[in-house]
């Protein structure tokens, strides 16, 4: 098959996923943040000890977690990752999102989680599985609000600490994101936000991961639903945190583009998409420093 006749397929299939996602949201709204099922125990463990040390990579490393307040922003279905902030020693972690995915979450799976985990001290972990099992613990909170207004639901609160996980892609507005953290950030925050630029749909990424950057814009947006990727690129989140007086700001990729698959991943881009340099870039963590370090 010439490059060609390739990339015509890819279009024109890409548009049914568009639209197949659009019809679902429609129909369910959003309820499936990630690949692996609710059901799947051992599945969403392992899934959230691999999110987890993906964060703890990207930390600086004098950066100590004990005593900290950590903020996540759209946690999706879990707030798994609270769990493990708590076993390595932070002071409080809270959770916001639009949507109520874990809300529901059984305690029990905080339980099995900390089972699995051989960071942090014995008292640490300790603490975390008594402050998880305890209902309405402000150590271990949750906020949830349709406009997602990051200091409304931070509640008064600030944090050393700002992490996501494929959340920011999904925002429709990343400047007034950036601004909301930055409200809640104290002095030397460290904000590390793991951000995927892929297409989502789980067939088509694997054949065409840029397939999303195909089409106009007015095509694209033809097909929007609330949390479709907002086809951002790593220097527009650079801008954002720039823009909000943020320092030592960088994105590092962390998977790029199958060389087998490059010539057609690359090939009928849309504008503005069509020659950008990094376009082989199909995920990486951007991360920043609030000004004001302190050891405190």
């Amino acid at each position: 098959m010439t490059l060609a006749l390739r990339q015509f397929e890819m279009t024109v299939l890409g548009l049914g996923f568009l639209g197949l996602a659009w019809s679902k949201a429609k129909l369910r709204g959003y309820a499936t943040p990630n690949a692996v099922s609710k059901s799947d125990v051992e599945g969403q463990i392992a899934y959230l000890l691999d999110i987890f040390g993906s964060l703890r990579r990207f930390m600086p490393p004098e950066f100590d977690l004990r005593g900290r307040d950590v903020l996540e922003l759209s946690p999706g279905a879990s707030r798994g990752n609270g769990v493990l902030f708590l076993a390595m020693g932070a002071r409080s972690y809270h959770a916001i999102d639009v949507f109520n995915l874990a809300g529901d979450e059984d305690p029990v799976f905080y339980e099995l989680l900390l089972d699995r985990f051989a960071g942090g001290t014995e008292a640490d972990r300790a603490r975390a599985r008594v402050v998880t099992s305890t209902p309405g613990a402000r150590e271990f909170s949750y906020a949830v609000g349709p406009d997602f207004d990051i200091p409304g639901l931070a509640g008064g609160r600030t944090f050393d600490l700002i992490v996501s996980c494929a959340a920011f892609e999904h925002y429709d507005s990343v400047p007034d994101a950036v601004a909301g953290l930055t409200q809640v950030a104290r002095p030397g925050c460290e904000a590390i936000h793991i951000i995927d630029l892929q297409t989502h749909s789980r067939w088509i990424r694997e054949q065409d991961p840029n397939n999303i950057y195909r089409y106009p814009e007015a095509i694209y947006r033809l097909f929007r639903f609330p949390g479709q990727p907002n086809r951002l690129r790593p220097a527009d989140y650079i801008a954002a945190f720039k823009a909000q007086a943020w320092g030592d700001v960088r994105f590092v990729p962390s998977r790029t583009v199958d060389p087998a698959l490059r010539d057609i991943s690359l090939a009928g881009l849309a504008a503005p998409f069509a020659g950008q340099g990094d376009m082989i870039v199909l995920d990486g963590a951007l991360t920043a420093r609030h000004p004001g370090w302190f050891d405190g």
